[in-house]
């Protein structure tokens, strides 16, 4: 008999067994080996026509040593993702349910923490501090698990002040960056109104409110100071710079950010994770029921679908993929299914349909069955 018809064998009756008590791509034996020399069929022998295609058809010296694995696979590492919370002023303002838009953004963050909390580390950094421009450093590392004492700081916290979006996207970016450098980190910068704060933009400038009338400090004067105006230039270059470190922002737009469509869309594309498919390269969200659905968008897309294995298959073409237990077909197309993704055959990557159950926050299984190593 030649290898490939043994191949062949193999794995038709690994396909038929459940996933085995392995470790995340690891070795070890699933237990259900049959000696090919007691020429026993074993009950989930496959049946082809009158002849049943198991060990019993293999007796030769060829299979012994045979060891069919299952495995358990692990999706990479979960993504850290720092939630930037605008806590200005203006989110006391009445959103679409009656509440306030702190409030509703609380609602929707309760959801959202909830759904991804064992497959996404959140961190927390709400801005400012006090009721001017003062700008913290985060509140909460990113970390699973994490919605508890992400809903406490939100609760107890009460919206103040101007909206130093620079200053705090720095500083969330330098957290990400501290905790694991070289790797891709992500921010969500939730905030319902323009950046602004930065003393140091240069006059006559922009108003970053609705109202222009109330843009300056020493209204109805003259305007003499730049804490209110547009701070785009400074903001877009501190979410370049971040981009460029590895650490990519989605822009969300609250209620209250309709007069400032260009300058999110900027902010947006600067940001390197801009919407597809919507009228905004930011999420638009002007009431809860579509910030809820914004984040959860966004935290379902950092989930990866990638598979990574300690070393490569013995028979890469006698791979099997399950997704809580259904198979997945290959797909070298890599439109809808599996395929390696690495030259080195380490690495599995799952697309389509595959793809976004991973990414939909309920808990999955992967599992694999490889082809027995023949001797």
């Amino acid at each position: 008999m030649h290898t490939a018809r043994l191949l062949a064998i193999a794995a038709a009756l690994l396909a038929g067994l459940g996933a085995g008590a392995c470790g995340p791509s690891g070795g070890g034996e699933n237990g259900n080996n049959v000696n090919p020399r007691d020429g026993a069929v074993p009950s989930d022998a496959t049946v082809i026509g009158d002849s049943a295609v198991g060990w019993d058809v293999a007796r030769t010296d060829a299979m012994e040593g045979c060891d069919p694995r299952n495995f358990i696979l692990q999706q990479a590492p979960p993504p850290a993702v720092m939630l930037v919370v605008d806590r200005s002023g203006s989110m006391l303002e009445p959103g679409s349910t009656g509440f306030s838009r702190w409030q509703e953004l609380q609602n929707a963050m309760d959801v959202v923490l909830a759904q991804f909390a064992s497959q996404i580390q959140f961190g927390l950094l709400m801005y400012p501090t006090g009721d001017q421009c003062q700008t913290p450093p985060a509140q909460l590392p990113p970390g699973l698990f994490h919605g508890a004492p992400i809903l406490h700081y939100l609760s107890t916290a009460q919206p103040a002040g101007g909206t130093p979006t620079a200053a705090a996207l720095r500083n969330a970016g330098q957290t990400l960056k501290d905790m694991a450098p070289g790797q891709t980190h992500f921010m969500i910068l939730a905030t319902d109104g323009a950046p602004n704060c930065n003393y140091l933009n240069q006059l006559p400038c922009a108003c970053s409110l609705s109202n222009s009338a109330y843009c300056c400090t020493n209204y109805p004067g003259a305007c003499t100071a730049s804490q209110l105006c547009l701070d785009d230039d400074e903001t877009l270059q501190v979410l370049i710079g971040l981009g460029t470190s590895g650490v990519e922002t989605f822009v969300i737009g609250l209620d209250g950010t309709q007069e400032y469509v260009e300058t999110l869309n900027a902010m947006a594309l600067a940001g390197g994770r801009p919407q597809t498919g919507g009228a905004t390269s930011y999420y638009a969200a002007t009431n809860q029921t579509e910030l809820t659905q914004a984040l959860q968008s966004i935290a379902g897309s950092v989930l990866s679908c990638i598979i990574y294995l300690e070393e490569p298959p013995d028979f890469p073409d006698y791979v099997t993929i399950y997704v809580d237990g259904h198979e997945v077909p290959r797909d070298t197309s890599r439109q809808n299914g599996w395929d390696y993704t690495h030259p080195e055959l380490t690495e599995i990557e799952l697309f389509g349909q595959a793809c976004e159950t991973l990414q939909d926050g309920d808990p999955h299984q992967v599992t694999a069955t490889f082809a027995c190593v023949i001797n």
